[in-house]
C-alpha cells in the first residue's frame, strides 16, 4: 500500500471530519504534500470556503507531513498539535488545497534524531492555502511526537 493510500485510509477511518469534508491526500513527494477538499461540502453562508474547514485541512496537512516523515524514517509515534497560528488573507471560492513544503533535510534529520534519543520531539510545519494563485490562508503549526504503547 502506498503512503498516500495509508494516510487517506487512516484519516477516513479515524477522523470523521476528514471524511465529512470529502478531503484526500492528493500528493506526497520529495517537495512536500497537498491535501485537497472540494468546495461544495465546505461552503459557508457566503458561498465561499468555510474558515473552519480551511483550518482543519491545514492542521491535517501538517499532521500528514509529520506522519510521512516518521514513516520514511521507519518510525511510528503519537502525533499531537501543540500550537498553531492561522492568518486568513482572502476568500477561497474554489477547492481547498493545503500545500505543505517539506522542511530541509537537516531539520527533518534533527527532528527524527531528537525523537530517537529522547522518545519525543517537536517541529514546526508551514502550510498555505491559495486562492487564484495567491495565499489565502497561512498556517504555522507545532507538532509534537512521542512514544506510547499504541505507537510501539
Amino acid at each position: 500500500m502506498s503512503l498516500i493510500q495509508e494516510i487517506n485510509d487512516y484519516l477516513n477511518h479515524h477522523v470523521p471530519l476528514f471524511r465529512a469534508m470529502q478531503a484526500r491526500l492528493e500528493r506526497c513527494d520529495d517537495a512536500g504534500l497537498a491535501l485537497v477538499a472540494p468546495l461544495a461540502p465546505n461552503l459557508n453562508d457566503k458561498g465561499m470556503a468555510f474558515g473552519g474547514s480551511m483550518a482543519a485541512i491545514a492542521s491535517l496537512a501538517g499532521w500528514a507531513l509529520t506522519t510521512a516523515t516518521l514513516r520514511e524514517h521507519g518510525e511510528t509515534a503519537e502525533i499531537v498539535i501543540t500550537e498553531s497560528t492561522l492568518k486568513f488573507l482572502r476568500p477561497v471560492r474554489e477547492d481547498i488545497v493545503a500545500e505543505c513544503a517539506r522542511p530541509d533535510a537537516a531539520t527533518s534529520e534533527q527532528f527524527i534524531d531528537r525523537y530517537r534519543q529522547r522518545g519525543k520531539a517537536r517541529w514546526t510545519v508551514e502550510v498555505v492555502i491559495r486562492a487564484a494563485g495567491e495565499p489565502a490562508l497561512t498556517f504555522s503549526g507545532q507538532y509534537g511526537i512521542f512514544k506510547s504503547e499504541k505507537a510501539a
